[in-house]
């Protein structure tokens, strides 16, 4: 017998199969969703990091292992916590820094390497120096009295000889002072006159006195004296002598005449009595003459040194004020009239004048400034040394540095370090460095700044690779130290001074290790790239 099916009872079976399927299928969908979301998404974030992936097993809970989301977070914090507690199920994961780079693919990457040196550093320093006046060549012109300018000679910025004249000051002070030396030379003259003769006076008064003593005849003594000055004492000592000889020789004709009783013995104790009586004035005149002229020979002595010393006084005065011997030597007040109150002012040596104040008519006083001039045929070069570079400064001592000027472009200049500095400014934290620089053909303009090339200086041994073997990640600098065969390892490193060519390395590397040099930056790709992978 057959059975027909009618279109409206087959829709109608269709329809009930539809909740049956689903029925079915509920229960695998909801067991099997763990899997597909560990296989798809990953393992829960919330979970512990550090264990590795999950199996499909052990990411499906059983029933009844359903447990309470705090119980779960705790045990994740407590892992976390004590790492060496995890179970064998999720180990730690350990970080390694080698990179595997295989030795066929060194030459496509240009990679290149070399040992650690460890050596003298050569560092070469650029600093910027300012050019400033050779202090050692600067002459503030002040001058030495008041005054008034009487005449100005020269011009701001013109260029003056040593010896030049650079203005007239009439001044009170320097005409008394050409006065009085005037009157004293005047004086020393005259006591110079008269010490000549009361010297010659001196000198023939104790040779009259030496032949008196000598009891020398008259006619002798008139011989050897003619023409000899002896002022007062010729008359008073011949007088005296004559005296004496004649009541000598009165006596000694009358003596044969009393023994013979020719004259009585009365006028020859008369005779005798007046020699000795003649004989004593003159004793006591020679003796009072001699003193006379030695005193007065010293007192004559005496008065011309101290008018030669007043002199002396009013020359050196004047030439404290800068005045010289020729312009000494011939003061005339009536020839000179005013003039003689010049004070004239002379360039000390070659130069530019640099500054001027002074004018006409104007006064002025050794409290003032009136002018500048500075030899700028060299120059000094000071620049600011910070305390980085203070261990460099031993080395710097009569050394050349290298100057350069955007204003001089492809020009290169020198100059010699002569002070390294002693003090370091409290504020800028540096000291201040010095060189002398030629400047004879004016280049170098007081005030202009320049860039100040030290030369190589070599520091005590240190470790040092190229710089381009020091790279650069995430704010930390390492190099790629190779291992063995196609093996090398990162390493962090901490890198010091460097120079043109290579970097001072403080920590993170030994003597002899080989470093790349070249390529390194294939090494850093390959490096992020397994970063990134993990």
């Amino acid at each position: 017998m057959q059975f027909v099916i009618s279109r409206a009872t087959r829709n109608h079976i269709r329809l009930l199969w539809l909740p049956v399927l689903v029925i079915v299928a509920m229960p695998a969908f909801w067991i099997g969703l763990p899997l597909i979301m560990h296989y798809t998404v990953g393992p829960n974030p919330a979970s512990n990091r550090n264990s590795e992936p999950e199996t499909g097993l052990q990411a499906v809970k059983q029933p009844g292992e359903k447990k309470d989301r705090t119980e779960a977070v705790k045990e994740v914090q407590q892992e976390k916590a004590n790492p060496a507690e995890a179970t064998d199920e999720a180990p730690q994961k350990k970080e390694s820094a080698e990179i595997i780079f295989p030795e066929e693919s060194w030459r496509a990457a240009g990679l290149k390497m070399e040992p650690v040196k460890a050596g003298k550093f050569v560092q070469r320093i650029e600093l910027t120096g300012k050019v400033t006046l050779n202090e050692d060549n600067v002459a503030h012109i002040f001058p030495l009295v008041d005054g008034r300018v009487d005449e100005v000679k020269i011009r701001f910025g013109q260029k003056v000889r040593k010896g030049d004249l650079l203005l007239v000051v009439q001044s009170k002070e320097v005409g008394q002072a050409m006065l009085k030396l005037f009157q004293n030379r005047m004086q020393l003259g005259f006591a110079a006159t008269r010490d000549e003769w009361i010297q010659a006076v001196a000198t023939n008064t104790e040779l009259l006195l030496k032949l008196i003593r000598d009891r020398t005849e008259i006619e002798q003594i008139e011989t050897e004296l003619k023409d000899r000055p002896l002022g007062e004492y010729r008359d008073r000592l011949m007088t005296a002598y004559i005296h004496n000889y004649k009541t000598e020789k009165h006596l000694e004709r009358l003596s044969p005449l009393s023994k013979d009783g020719v004259v009585a013995g009365k006028q020859l104790l008369e005779a005798e009595s007046e020699w000795k009586a003649a004989r004593a004035t003159l004793q006591s005149l020679v003796e009072q003459i001699q003193q006379d002229a030695e005193q007065a020979a010293i007192v004559s002595t005496q008065t011309v040194r101290e008018l030669q010393t007043s002199v002396s006084v009013d020359e050196t005065s004047l030439k404290i004020l800068g005045f010289e011997d020729k312009d000494l030597v011939a003061i005339d007040p009536e020839k000179q009239g005013e003039t003689i109150a010049h004070y004239p002012i002379f360039s000390p040596f070659d130069g530019t004048v640099i500054s001027k104040d002074a004018v006409l008519y104007e006064r002025v006083g050794p409290e003032r400034q009136i002018m500048s001039i500075a030899d700028l045929s060299t120059v000094w070069i000071t620049t600011d040394i910070y305390e980085e570079h203070l261990p460099l400064l031993k080395q710097l001592d009569e050394q050349i540095i290298y100057l350069r000027s955007n204003a001089w472009p492809g020009k290169t200049f020198e100059a010699t370090i002569f002070y390294t500095g002693d003090v370091v400014n409290e504020s800028s934290r540096t000291i201040s460095m010095r060189a002398l620089a030629d400047n004879k053909d004016g280049f170098l303009k007081p005030g202009m700044f320049l860039t100040v090339e030290f030369p190589n200086i070599a520091v005590a041994d240190v470790l040092q690779v190229p710089e381009a073997a020091v790279l650069d990640y995430e704010g930390k600098s390492f190099v790629f130290v190779h291992l063995r065969d196609g093996t090398f390892e990162r390493r962090d490193v901490t890198p010091g001074r460097r120079n043109e060519t290579s970097m001072e390395i403080l920590t993170g590397l030994k003597a002899d290790e080989m470093v790349v040099t070249d390529g390194g930056f294939a090494l850093k790709s390959q490096m992020l790239s397994e970063l990134l992978a993990e």
